[in-house]
Protein backbone atom coordinates (compact mmCIF):
# COMPACT_ATOMS: atom_id res chain seq x y z
CA UNK A 1 0.00 0.00 0.00
CA UNK A 2 1.04 3.53 -0.54
CA UNK A 3 -0.04 7.06 0.80
CA UNK A 4 0.46 9.78 -1.72
CA UNK A 5 -1.41 13.12 -2.86
CA UNK A 6 -4.09 12.90 -4.69
CA UNK A 7 -6.13 15.19 -7.23
CA UNK A 8 -9.58 17.00 -6.35
CA UNK A 9 -11.58 14.66 -8.97
CA UNK A 10 -10.59 11.55 -7.47
CA UNK A 11 -11.56 12.68 -3.91
CA UNK A 12 -14.90 13.55 -5.22
CA UNK A 13 -15.00 10.47 -7.07
CA UNK A 14 -14.04 8.07 -3.96
CA UNK A 15 -16.91 10.03 -2.15
CA UNK A 16 -19.61 9.29 -5.19
CA UNK A 17 -20.11 5.89 -4.28
CA UNK A 18 -18.36 5.86 -0.68
CA UNK A 19 -21.38 3.81 1.70
CA UNK A 20 -19.57 3.99 4.98
CA UNK A 21 -19.70 6.63 7.96
CA UNK A 22 -18.74 9.73 7.20
CA UNK A 23 -19.35 13.17 8.52
CA UNK A 24 -20.24 16.50 7.10
CA UNK A 25 -16.83 17.62 7.53
CA UNK A 26 -15.76 15.64 4.85
CA UNK A 27 -18.28 16.21 2.28
CA UNK A 28 -16.86 17.53 -1.18
CA UNK A 29 -19.69 20.34 -0.29
CA UNK A 30 -17.51 21.26 2.98
CA UNK A 31 -14.35 20.61 0.76
CA UNK A 32 -15.79 23.33 -1.51
CA UNK A 33 -16.36 25.87 1.36
CA UNK A 34 -12.84 24.83 3.09
CA UNK A 35 -10.66 24.93 0.30
CA UNK A 36 -11.60 28.48 -0.42
CA UNK A 37 -10.80 29.78 3.18
CA UNK A 38 -7.93 27.32 4.35
CA UNK A 39 -5.08 26.00 2.94
CA UNK A 40 -6.18 22.17 2.03
CA UNK A 41 -4.14 19.20 0.96
CA UNK A 42 -5.86 15.48 -0.26
CA UNK A 43 -4.37 12.19 0.01
CA UNK A 44 -4.90 9.18 -1.25
CA UNK A 45 -4.69 5.53 0.33
CA UNK A 46 -3.63 3.21 -2.52
CA UNK A 47 -3.54 -0.69 -2.52
CA UNK A 48 -1.55 -0.85 -6.41
CA UNK A 49 -3.70 1.43 -8.37
CA UNK A 50 -7.07 1.08 -6.29
CA UNK A 51 -7.62 4.19 -4.64
CA UNK A 52 -9.44 2.68 -1.20
CA UNK A 53 -9.09 5.47 1.46
CA UNK A 54 -9.28 9.17 1.19
CA UNK A 55 -8.04 12.29 3.72
CA UNK A 56 -9.21 15.57 3.46
CA UNK A 57 -6.82 18.38 5.46
CA UNK A 58 -6.81 21.71 6.00
CA UNK A 59 -3.58 23.86 7.69
CA UNK A 60 -3.28 27.20 8.89
CA UNK A 61 -0.08 28.79 8.86
CA UNK A 62 1.95 29.19 12.79
CA UNK A 63 4.84 31.66 12.82
CA UNK A 64 5.23 31.24 8.88
CA UNK A 65 7.04 28.12 8.96
CA UNK A 66 5.06 25.67 10.42
CA UNK A 67 1.46 24.76 10.17
CA UNK A 68 -1.84 23.02 12.31
CA UNK A 69 -3.55 20.32 10.67
CA UNK A 70 -6.65 19.00 11.39
CA UNK A 71 -8.45 15.37 9.36
CA UNK A 72 -12.07 16.68 9.14
CA UNK A 73 -13.20 13.30 10.91
CA UNK A 74 -11.67 11.69 8.64
CA UNK A 75 -9.62 9.50 7.44
CA UNK A 76 -12.00 7.62 5.52
CA UNK A 77 -11.60 4.04 4.40
CA UNK A 78 -13.89 2.24 1.83
CA UNK A 79 -13.70 -1.20 4.19
CA UNK A 80 -12.25 0.50 7.41
CA UNK A 81 -10.03 -1.90 9.44
CA UNK A 82 -7.44 -1.06 12.10
CA UNK A 83 -4.04 -2.17 9.91
CA UNK A 84 -4.98 -0.13 7.28
CA UNK A 85 -6.13 2.67 9.45
CA UNK A 86 -2.43 2.68 11.45
CA UNK A 87 -0.91 2.17 7.88
CA UNK A 88 -3.04 5.63 6.54
CA UNK A 89 -2.24 7.53 9.55
CA UNK A 90 1.38 6.48 9.66
CA UNK A 91 1.51 8.09 5.83
CA UNK A 92 -0.45 11.34 6.41
CA UNK A 93 2.01 12.14 9.62
CA UNK A 94 4.71 11.58 7.28
CA UNK A 95 3.51 13.88 4.66
CA UNK A 96 2.65 16.21 7.27
CA UNK A 97 6.18 16.11 8.82
CA UNK A 98 7.67 17.03 5.15
CA UNK A 99 4.86 20.15 5.43
CA UNK A 100 5.73 21.92 8.12
CA UNK A 101 3.57 20.33 10.53
CA UNK A 102 3.57 21.59 13.96
CA UNK A 103 0.35 19.67 15.58
CA UNK A 104 -1.99 17.29 13.82
CA UNK A 105 -5.61 17.05 15.05
CA UNK A 106 -8.19 13.78 14.22
CA UNK A 107 -11.19 13.81 15.04
CA UNK A 108 -12.10 9.82 13.64
CA UNK A 109 -16.15 9.90 13.08
CA UNK A 110 -15.92 5.97 13.22
CA UNK A 111 -17.60 3.57 15.99
CA UNK A 112 -15.64 2.98 19.23
CA UNK A 113 -18.28 1.09 21.19
CA UNK A 114 -22.02 0.45 20.99
CA UNK A 115 -24.51 1.20 23.15
CA UNK A 116 -28.40 0.29 23.34
CA UNK A 117 -31.25 3.11 23.13
CA UNK A 118 -30.55 3.41 27.88
CA UNK A 119 -26.74 3.91 27.00
CA UNK A 120 -25.80 0.70 28.32
CA UNK A 121 -22.75 -0.90 26.55
CA UNK A 122 -23.30 -3.32 24.15
CA UNK A 123 -20.14 -5.74 25.07
CA UNK A 124 -20.62 -8.40 22.05
CA UNK A 125 -21.36 -5.92 19.28
CA UNK A 126 -19.11 -6.98 16.31
CA UNK A 127 -18.99 -3.19 15.78
CA UNK A 128 -17.07 -2.32 18.47
CA UNK A 129 -13.27 -1.34 18.08
CA UNK A 130 -11.64 -0.30 21.51
CA UNK A 131 -8.92 -1.43 20.01
CA UNK A 132 -8.64 2.01 17.82
CA UNK A 133 -7.43 4.40 20.96
CA UNK A 134 -4.29 2.49 21.14
CA UNK A 135 -3.44 2.87 17.66
CA UNK A 136 -3.48 6.51 17.54
CA UNK A 137 -1.69 6.29 20.97
CA UNK A 138 1.19 3.89 20.25
CA UNK A 139 1.70 6.42 17.04
CA UNK A 140 2.55 9.56 19.17
CA UNK A 141 -1.18 10.65 19.63
CA UNK A 142 -2.45 12.18 23.21
CA UNK A 143 -6.17 11.35 23.69
CA UNK A 144 -8.28 13.93 24.73
CA UNK A 145 -10.32 11.59 26.73
CA UNK A 146 -13.91 9.99 27.23
CA UNK A 147 -15.45 13.42 27.12
CA UNK A 148 -19.39 13.69 28.40
CA UNK A 149 -19.63 17.38 27.78
CA UNK A 150 -20.05 19.38 25.10
CA UNK A 151 -16.19 21.01 24.83
CA UNK A 152 -15.69 23.78 22.08
CA UNK A 153 -14.32 23.11 18.62
CA UNK A 154 -14.53 19.23 19.55
CA UNK A 155 -17.53 17.02 18.60
CA UNK A 156 -19.90 14.87 20.48
CA UNK A 157 -19.12 11.64 20.91
CA UNK A 158 -22.07 9.42 20.97
CA UNK A 159 -24.76 9.60 18.12
CA UNK A 160 -28.45 8.09 18.46
CA UNK A 161 -29.07 6.24 15.21
CA UNK A 162 -31.98 4.08 14.00
CA UNK A 163 -32.07 1.46 10.60
CA UNK A 164 -34.70 3.01 8.23
CA UNK A 165 -33.85 0.26 5.58
CA UNK A 166 -37.36 -1.50 6.76
CA UNK A 167 -41.11 -0.76 6.56
CA UNK A 168 -42.29 1.95 8.04
CA UNK A 169 -45.08 0.29 9.92
CA UNK A 170 -42.02 -1.89 11.64
CA UNK A 171 -39.95 1.73 12.61
CA UNK A 172 -43.66 2.71 14.06
CA UNK A 173 -43.74 -0.24 16.15
CA UNK A 174 -40.23 -0.20 17.38
CA UNK A 175 -40.71 3.54 19.06
CA UNK A 176 -41.22 3.48 22.67
CA UNK A 177 -45.22 3.80 23.76
CA UNK A 178 -45.44 8.08 23.87
CA UNK A 179 -43.52 8.13 20.66
CA UNK A 180 -45.56 6.04 19.15
CA UNK A 181 -48.88 7.59 19.94
CA UNK A 182 -47.56 10.85 19.02
CA UNK A 183 -46.39 10.32 16.02
CA UNK A 184 -49.74 8.38 15.14
CA UNK A 185 -51.64 11.90 16.16
CA UNK A 186 -49.42 13.99 13.71
CA UNK A 187 -51.16 12.08 10.81
CA UNK A 188 -54.85 12.85 12.01
CA UNK A 189 -53.87 16.64 11.92
CA UNK A 190 -53.53 18.79 8.86
CA UNK A 191 -49.67 19.79 9.46
CA UNK A 192 -47.51 21.27 6.70
CA UNK A 193 -43.97 20.35 6.14
CA UNK A 194 -42.54 23.42 4.21
CA UNK A 195 -38.94 24.01 2.84
CA UNK A 196 -37.22 27.04 3.32
CA UNK A 197 -35.61 28.66 0.80
CA UNK A 198 -32.14 30.63 1.32
CA UNK A 199 -34.05 33.98 1.77
CA UNK A 200 -35.87 32.42 4.83
CA UNK A 201 -32.56 31.00 6.34
CA UNK A 202 -33.12 34.33 9.74
CA UNK A 203 -36.29 32.18 10.36
CA UNK A 204 -35.00 29.69 10.91
CA UNK A 205 -32.35 30.46 13.16
CA UNK A 206 -33.73 32.75 14.84
CA UNK A 207 -36.30 29.66 16.14
CA UNK A 208 -32.78 27.54 16.68
CA UNK A 209 -30.95 30.31 18.43
CA UNK A 210 -34.60 30.89 20.71
CA UNK A 211 -34.34 27.27 21.34
CA UNK A 212 -30.27 27.07 22.21
CA UNK A 213 -31.14 29.75 24.87
CA UNK A 214 -33.89 28.24 26.20
CA UNK A 215 -32.40 24.77 26.97
CA UNK A 216 -29.23 26.04 28.10
CA UNK A 217 -27.14 25.05 25.17
CA UNK A 218 -23.47 26.92 24.69
CA UNK A 219 -24.55 29.30 21.47
CA UNK A 220 -23.47 28.51 17.94
CA UNK A 221 -22.92 32.33 16.63
CA UNK A 222 -25.58 33.17 14.18
CA UNK A 223 -22.64 33.76 11.32
CA UNK A 224 -21.57 30.08 11.78
CA UNK A 225 -24.71 28.65 11.42
CA UNK A 226 -25.73 30.39 8.51
CA UNK A 227 -22.39 29.54 6.65
CA UNK A 228 -23.19 25.74 7.50
CA UNK A 229 -26.76 26.56 5.72
CA UNK A 230 -25.01 27.75 2.66
CA UNK A 231 -22.31 25.25 2.72
CA UNK A 232 -24.32 22.03 2.85
CA UNK A 233 -27.59 23.81 0.86
CA UNK A 234 -27.28 21.11 -2.29
CA UNK A 235 -27.37 18.17 0.56
CA UNK A 236 -29.58 19.14 2.79
CA UNK A 237 -33.86 19.78 3.82
CA UNK A 238 -34.61 22.89 5.71
CA UNK A 239 -38.01 22.40 6.92
CA UNK A 240 -40.76 24.23 8.97
CA UNK A 241 -43.96 22.78 10.29
CA UNK A 242 -46.97 24.85 10.37
CA UNK A 243 -50.39 24.17 11.09
CA UNK A 244 -53.55 26.61 9.61
CA UNK A 245 -55.80 26.53 12.73
CA UNK A 246 -59.23 27.42 11.22
CA UNK A 247 -58.60 24.22 8.58
CA UNK A 248 -57.90 22.52 11.66
CA UNK A 249 -61.42 23.52 13.62
CA UNK A 250 -63.16 23.07 10.49
CA UNK A 251 -61.76 19.19 10.19
CA UNK A 252 -62.82 18.98 13.87
CA UNK A 253 -66.15 20.23 12.99
CA UNK A 254 -66.69 18.00 10.50
CA UNK A 255 -65.24 14.98 12.66
CA UNK A 256 -67.63 16.21 15.44
CA UNK A 257 -70.80 16.12 13.23
CA UNK A 258 -69.67 12.73 11.77
CA UNK A 259 -69.69 11.23 15.60
CA UNK A 260 -73.13 12.99 16.66
CA UNK A 261 -74.64 10.98 13.49
CA UNK A 262 -73.28 8.15 14.80
CA UNK A 263 -74.50 8.48 18.61
CA UNK A 264 -77.96 9.73 16.74
CA UNK A 265 -77.99 6.60 14.82
CA UNK A 266 -77.35 3.83 17.19
CA UNK A 267 -80.13 5.63 19.77
CA UNK A 268 -82.39 5.30 17.07
CA UNK A 269 -81.87 1.61 16.40
CA UNK A 270 -81.53 1.08 20.45
CA UNK A 271 -85.19 2.74 20.83
CA UNK A 272 -86.66 0.50 17.97
CA UNK A 273 -84.79 -2.44 20.13
CA UNK A 274 -83.16 -3.44 16.34
CA UNK A 275 -79.36 -2.25 17.38
CA UNK A 276 -76.90 -5.10 17.26
CA UNK A 277 -74.55 -6.14 20.20
CA UNK A 278 -71.77 -4.29 18.29
CA UNK A 279 -73.73 -1.64 18.18
CA UNK A 280 -74.79 -0.92 21.78
CA UNK A 281 -70.43 -1.23 22.30
CA UNK A 282 -69.76 1.09 19.93
CA UNK A 283 -72.32 4.00 21.37
CA UNK A 284 -69.54 4.60 23.96
CA UNK A 285 -67.10 4.55 22.01
CA UNK A 286 -68.67 7.08 19.86
CA UNK A 287 -69.49 9.27 23.19
CA UNK A 288 -65.94 9.41 24.11
CA UNK A 289 -64.96 10.27 20.17
CA UNK A 290 -67.28 13.56 20.95
CA UNK A 291 -65.79 14.60 24.35
CA UNK A 292 -62.67 14.50 22.44
CA UNK A 293 -63.51 16.62 19.62
CA UNK A 294 -65.55 19.01 21.57
CA UNK A 295 -62.38 19.44 24.28
CA UNK A 296 -59.73 20.17 21.12
CA UNK A 297 -62.34 22.53 19.18
CA UNK A 298 -62.23 24.30 22.57
CA UNK A 299 -58.47 24.27 22.99
CA UNK A 300 -57.78 25.21 19.17
CA UNK A 301 -60.51 28.12 19.98
CA UNK A 302 -57.63 29.18 22.85
CA UNK A 303 -54.75 28.90 20.49
CA UNK A 304 -56.33 30.76 18.10
CA UNK A 305 -57.35 33.49 20.61
CA UNK A 306 -53.60 33.76 22.04
CA UNK A 307 -51.83 33.28 19.08
CA UNK A 308 -53.97 33.61 15.99
CA UNK A 309 -54.68 31.63 12.95
CA UNK A 310 -51.28 30.50 11.23
CA UNK A 311 -48.96 28.78 13.39
CA UNK A 312 -45.29 27.79 12.86
CA UNK A 313 -44.39 24.92 15.68
CA UNK A 314 -40.97 23.65 14.97
CA UNK A 315 -37.58 24.01 12.43
CA UNK A 316 -34.66 21.22 11.44
CA UNK A 317 -31.80 20.77 9.59
CA UNK A 318 -31.45 17.60 7.87
CA UNK A 319 -27.95 16.83 6.02
CA UNK A 320 -27.60 13.52 4.20
CA UNK A 321 -25.12 11.42 2.34
CA UNK A 322 -24.95 8.45 0.62
CA UNK A 323 -25.55 6.20 3.88
CA UNK A 324 -27.61 8.68 5.89
CA UNK A 325 -30.24 11.40 6.95
CA UNK A 326 -28.63 13.16 9.94
CA UNK A 327 -30.42 15.22 12.02
CA UNK A 328 -28.43 18.49 12.68
CA UNK A 329 -29.90 21.60 14.31
CA UNK A 330 -33.84 21.94 15.36
CA UNK A 331 -35.64 24.40 17.22
CA UNK A 332 -39.97 24.70 18.54
CA UNK A 333 -42.01 26.75 20.04
CA UNK A 334 -43.12 25.03 23.97
CA UNK A 335 -46.28 26.67 24.23
CA UNK A 336 -47.45 24.70 20.76
CA UNK A 337 -45.94 21.22 21.75
CA UNK A 338 -49.90 20.47 21.29
CA UNK A 339 -49.11 20.47 17.90
CA UNK A 340 -45.94 17.77 18.15
CA UNK A 341 -44.21 19.58 15.49
CA UNK A 342 -41.10 17.87 15.80
CA UNK A 343 -42.49 14.02 15.71
CA UNK A 344 -44.23 15.45 12.70
CA UNK A 345 -41.12 16.42 11.21
CA UNK A 346 -39.45 13.81 12.24
CA UNK A 347 -41.66 10.80 10.68
CA UNK A 348 -41.70 12.85 7.53
CA UNK A 349 -37.74 13.25 7.17
CA UNK A 350 -37.65 9.39 7.82
CA UNK A 351 -40.03 9.03 4.97
CA UNK A 352 -37.84 11.24 2.99
CA UNK A 353 -34.89 9.29 3.60
CA UNK A 354 -36.28 5.68 2.75
CA UNK A 355 -37.19 7.55 -0.47
CA UNK A 356 -33.81 8.70 -1.04
CA UNK A 357 -32.85 4.86 -0.56
CA UNK A 358 -30.67 5.99 2.77
CA UNK A 359 -30.06 2.76 5.28
CA UNK A 360 -29.51 5.09 8.72
CA UNK A 361 -31.45 8.04 10.15
CA UNK A 362 -28.65 10.15 12.48
CA UNK A 363 -30.09 11.90 15.25
CA UNK A 364 -26.74 13.06 15.59
CA UNK A 365 -25.22 14.70 18.89
CA UNK A 366 -25.67 13.29 22.46
CA UNK A 367 -23.45 13.95 25.49
CA UNK A 368 -22.98 10.80 27.00
CA UNK A 369 -24.38 11.83 30.21
CA UNK A 370 -27.76 9.45 30.01
CA UNK A 371 -28.77 11.23 33.86
CA UNK A 372 -31.45 13.27 34.15
CA UNK A 373 -29.43 16.07 35.59
CA UNK A 374 -27.62 16.20 32.56
CA UNK A 375 -27.90 19.18 30.44
CA UNK A 376 -29.30 17.63 27.30
CA UNK A 377 -31.77 14.92 29.19
CA UNK A 378 -34.76 16.03 27.23
CA UNK A 379 -32.62 16.12 23.93
CA UNK A 380 -31.76 12.67 24.98
CA UNK A 381 -35.10 11.61 26.24
CA UNK A 382 -36.74 12.80 22.53
CA UNK A 383 -34.09 10.79 20.87
CA UNK A 384 -34.93 7.57 23.27
CA UNK A 385 -38.09 7.44 22.34
CA UNK A 386 -37.22 5.84 18.90
CA UNK A 387 -35.31 3.33 20.70
CA UNK A 388 -31.96 4.18 19.17
CA UNK A 389 -29.18 2.44 19.21
CA UNK A 390 -26.25 4.61 20.21
CA UNK A 391 -22.69 4.80 18.75
CA UNK A 392 -19.90 5.83 20.81
CA UNK A 393 -16.96 7.99 18.87
CA UNK A 394 -13.45 7.58 19.75
CA UNK A 395 -13.31 11.17 20.56
CA UNK A 396 -10.04 13.95 19.89
CA UNK A 397 -5.89 12.71 19.56
CA UNK A 398 -3.54 15.27 18.84
CA UNK A 399 -0.11 14.96 18.25
CA UNK A 400 2.89 17.67 18.69
CA UNK A 401 6.09 17.38 16.03
CA UNK A 402 7.70 19.92 17.16
CA UNK A 403 7.40 20.59 21.05
CA UNK A 404 9.85 23.55 21.76
CA UNK A 405 8.37 25.42 18.26
CA UNK A 406 4.91 24.51 19.64
CA UNK A 407 5.95 26.05 23.24
CA UNK A 408 7.24 28.89 21.87
CA UNK A 409 4.03 29.56 19.45
CA UNK A 410 1.51 28.91 22.50
CA UNK A 411 3.22 31.64 24.76
CA UNK A 412 3.54 33.87 21.62
CA UNK A 413 -0.67 33.82 21.43
CA UNK A 414 -0.23 32.05 18.13
CA UNK A 415 -1.99 28.82 18.62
Amino acid sequence: MEVRPIEETDFKSFLKDYQGHMHYFHDPLFYDYISGVNETHLLGLFDGEALIGVSMLSATSVLKKYRLFTSHTGPLLKDFNNEDLKFFLEGIDQYAKKNGALKMIHSPYTVYQMRDHDGNILEDDPRNNQEIIKIYEDLGYTHHGFTKELVTEELLRYQAVIDVDKPLDQILKEMDTTTRYNTRQTEIMPLELKLLQEDEYDKFIDIYKETEERIGFDPVPREKVKNLLNTLKDRMYLILTHVNVDNYLQQLQDEKAEEEQNINDIEEKMAANTATKREKKRLNEHKEQLASKLKRIEKMGEFKAEFGTELDLSVGMYYYNNQEMVYLFSGSYPELSFFKGTNFATWEMIKKAQELGLKRFNFFGLTGDFTEESKDYGVYRFKRGYMPYIEELPGTFDKVFNKAVYMVASTLGKI
